[in-house]
C-alpha cells in the first residue's frame, strides 16, 4: 500500500512508514508510564494507533513522535529506548528476509528493495567514493528538530541492523551526517564516531573486512525479544510523581524524601534498590523534568540554577549536561526552540 502525489511532470512518492514503528515507541513509552495517549494526540497520529500494525502513516507525524518523546524523556534516556526499541522489536522483524544473503555487502546492497515494504520515499545502497565504501541512506533534507531525530533513528538503525548480521558490536569510525548539528548523535548514538555534517545523505563508513563477513541469521534472531528496560517500575514512577512539586523550592536530600514519603531512608533505598534504581537517578530526572518546565518558561539560566538550588549557572550547566547529554543552552537551541515552532498551530 502506498501513496503517491501526481503532477504533469513526474509522480514523486510521499513520505510513509508503517505504522507499527510508531506503535512500538508508544507501547515501549506506555510500559515506563509515559503519557502516551497525549504524545499520540500532539503528535497528530491516529486515536486507535494501537489496533493498526501494518497500514501506513505519513512520515510527518512519526518524526513528530520522536521529536516530542526526546523532549519528555530527555536526549539521552531516549536514545537509550531507541536503541532498545530497533534492537529487540524492529530489526527481529525484517532480518528473515536477509536470509539468503551471503555476506554484509550483499545484504547492505538488497536493503532498499527490502526496505520499500517498510517506508516509502527512502532510499538506501551502498556507493564507493575515493576508494572507500559507504552504506547511505537518502531522503530530502529539512532543517527542523522534526528530521534532526528521524536521522538519528536512521542512524541507529543501520549501525544495529550490520551489528544483528555480523554478530559483534560494531560501531563505524566515521558517518557522514545531512543534519548541521552533531552534538545530539554524540550523546544518543554515541561519542566516539566521527561525525561530519551538512552533506547530501547519510552514509556510514563500512571496512572491507566488515563488508566480506558472512551473514549470520539464525532463527532465534527474526523472533521478537522482550524490552528489557526497567527504569520506572510502579513504585519508582509513584516516588516521582510524589516528589515532583517539591523540587522547585527544595534539593532535595535522600532524608526529606523519605520524611514527605513516610518512610524511611533506608527503606526508601531498599524499595528502590529493588527496582534497580537509586535516590540519585530519581532526583537526576526530576531535576531535569523541572529544569526543561523552567527554561520551557523562558525564564533564565541563572535564575533555573539558582531555584534547583545549585551555587552558579555553571555547576548547573554540568549536572544538566550529565543527566540529558547536552548543555542546557544547547537543549535550548536544538529542542525546546524548536519545539514551540512545532507546537505553533
Amino acid at each position: 500500500m502506498t501513496s503517491t502525489h501526481h503532477d504533469t511532470k513526474t509522480t514523486e512518492p510521499v513520505p510513509m512508514i508503517k505504522s507499527g514503528y510508531a506503535r512500538l515507541i508508544i507501547e515501549l513509552l506506555a510500559e515506563n508510564h509515559y503519557d502516551t495517549h497525549q504524545l499520540i494526540h500532539e503528535s497528530g497520529l491516529p486515536p486507535d494507533l494501537q489496533d493498526l500494525d501494518s497500514e501506513f502513516l505519513p512520515v510527518e507525524p512519526v518524526r513528530r513522535l520522536l521529536f516530542l518523546s526526546a523532549h519528555q524523556l530527555g536526549t539521552t534516556n531516549f536514545g537509550e529506548l531507541l536503541k532498545l526499541a530497533i534492537r529487540q522489536k524492529l530489526i527481529p522483524k525484517l532480518l528473515g528476509a536477509f536470509q539468503d544473503c551471503t555476506t554484509v555487502k550483499e545484504a547492505l546492497i538488497s536493503s532498499n528493495a527490502i526496505y520499500q515494504y517498510d517506508t516509502v520515499g527512502t532510499t538506501t545502497g551502498v556507493e564507493e567514493i575515493h576508494g572507500r565504501v559507504w552504506y547511505f541512506r537518502y531522503k530530502p533534507f529539512e532543517e527542523n528538530g522534526l528530521y534532526l531525530w528521524s536521522e538519528v533513528f536512521a542512524l541507529m538503525y543501520g549501525i544495529e541492523f550490520i551489528r544483528a548480521l555480523t554478530k559483534t558490536n560494531w560501531s563505524p569510525k566515521q558517518v557522514k551526517l545531512q543534519s548541521t548539528n552533531a552534538d545530539v548523535f554524540q550523546a544518543t548514538v554515541g561519542k566516539g564516531i566521527q561525525y561530519f555534517v551538512a552533506n547530501d545523505k547519510m552514509a556510514i563508513l563500512m571496512d572491507d573486512d566488515i563488508l566480506e563477513q558472512p551473514v549470520k541469521i539464525y532463527s532465534q534472531d527474526i523472533k521478537s525479544q522482550e524490552p528489557l528496560v526497567t527504569w520506572h517500575a510502579n513504585f519508582t514512577d509513584k516516588v516521582f510523581t510524589s516528589l515532583l512539586p517539591y523540587v522547585r523550592e527544595h534539593n532535595l536530600t535522600l532524608e526529606q524524601a523519605a520524611k514527605l514519603l513516610a518512610m524511611t531512608p533506608r527503606t526508601l533505598q531498599r524499595k528502590l534498590n529493588e527496582e534497580r534504581t537509586t535516590f540519585r537517578h530519581i532526583k537526576d530526572n526530576l531535576l531535569f523534568t523541572v529544569a526543561v518546565e523552567m527554561m520551557a518558561e523562558d525564564l533564565s539560566l541563572t535564575h533555573v540554577a539558582s531555584q534547583l538550588g545549585y551555587s552558579d549557572i555553571s555547576h548547573f550547566s554540568r549536572a544538566f549536561k550529565r543527566i540529558s547529554g547536552l548543555t542546557p543552552r544547547l537543549y535550548q537551541k536544538t529542542i525546546l526552540s524548536l519545539n514551540k515552532v512545532q507546537r505553533q498551530p
